[in-house]
């Protein structure tokens, strides 16, 4: 499904992957469906030093996986560029997280052989870089919970508290000399690692465990969750509990056995709960619906829409909607 090899590109070990069908980084951090990343490249006056040659197009994104910091590049649709991982690394992490082994061309083409609608089949052009990331599901549900009448830029604020209150430092334990917001091939002045600042950002740190959670919650109060304080904390007592089993979850392999799991803690409505079963179950059929999705089915589709029609990718169709009528309403 592609091809890599690896380099040493621009003074940095990478692993190029190659003869990616229009893979949208940018689009696929950026669409909503996960708030643990950061653009580290280009800035405003980064992009005018590369604004010829092959780095013209070029960006650059961090995030944390489980307990590793990754950085990832791309200058155009067809390859992603992984830094500083193993070859292990990138089989056991980056594969799967990136969706590199799901073969979203026929996904596409399934998508739109189910449907009459000229918006979904425009949407499916215009976002059809979008890939579904495979997350972890406690940082997913988690997340989503936190999501809850918030904007994404104070949902990732409050994550990243969260998670320098309980998480380690991975920066620090993985040895890195730079700090990753500010270190590119442009940056100047002091980018070595302060352990202050790091706590202050959060970004390099892990997620916390539900146990953690669970043992200390008044942890979460410093990054003031608001109402959702209660339902992040019952949701770590089920998990630790065992009345939510995630191994049974993926098991079944159901998005509707995800929702009727997932709704059983306080505060999870079937929204959150169809967001975890898509992000991080890879239930494709799952089909979140928001304000968002809302404003589309009345515009563009009659007020009626029902996501079995768009057979097993409908959750793929749903974030081409979602990322189309985004785009179309900033346009306006």
């Amino acid at each position: 499904m592609f091809d890599k090899k690896c380099v040493d590109f621009h003074g940095r070990r990478a692993i190029i992957v190659e003869n990616l069908d229009n893979y949208s980084l940018k689009d696929t951090f950026e669409c909503g469906q996960c708030f643990r990343f950061l653009k580290i490249f280009p800035s405003e006056e980064e992009r005018a030093v590369y604004s010829d040659g092959e780095m013209k197009d070029y960006v650059e994104y961090m995030t944390v996986v489980g307990e590793k910091i990754i950085f990832v590049g791309q200058r155009n649709t067809n390859e992603l560029i992984f830094y500083d991982v193993s070859e292990r690394e990138f089989s056991d992490i980056c594969v799967p997280y990136f969706a590199l082994d799901r073969d979203y061309a026929a996904i596409k083409a399934n998508i739109i052989s189910h449907t009459d609608s000229e918006f979904l089949k425009n949407a499916a052009e215009v976002a059809s870089g979008i890939r579904i990331l495979r997350q972890e599901p406690w940082e997913t549900l988690f997340s989503f919970i936190i999501s809850q009448n918030n904007n994404i830029p104070r949902i990732k604020k409050i994550i990243r508290n969260i998670s320098s209150q309980y998480g380690e430092n991975l920066a620090e334990k993985l040895c890195l000399s730079k700090c990753p917001r500010k270190s590119s091939e442009n940056s100047c002045g002091d980018t070595a690692i302060n352990l202050d600042e790091c706590k202050k950002c959060g970004i390099c740190f892990s997620f916390p465990k539900p146990e953690a959670v669970n043992d200390a919650p008044e942890l979460l109060l410093d990054s003031h969750p608001g109402f959702r304080y209660k339902y992040l904390t019952d949701a770590a007592n089920k998990v630790c509990r065992g009345e939510i089993d995630f191994e049974k979850i993926k098991e079944k392999n159901s998005y509707s056995f995800t929702v009727e799991e997932l709704t059983k803690i306080k505060g999870v409505g079937e929204k959150v709960a169809s967001c975890t079963s898509l992000f991080a179950f890879s239930n494709l059929d799952a089909f979140p619906i928001d304000v968002w999705m809302k404003r589309a089915i009345d515009e563009y589709f009659d007020g009626k829409l029902d996501p079995k029609t768009l057979g097993e990718y409908a959750g793929v169709a749903q974030q081409y909607i979602f990322h189309y009528i985004r785009m179309l309403s900033s346009a306006v």
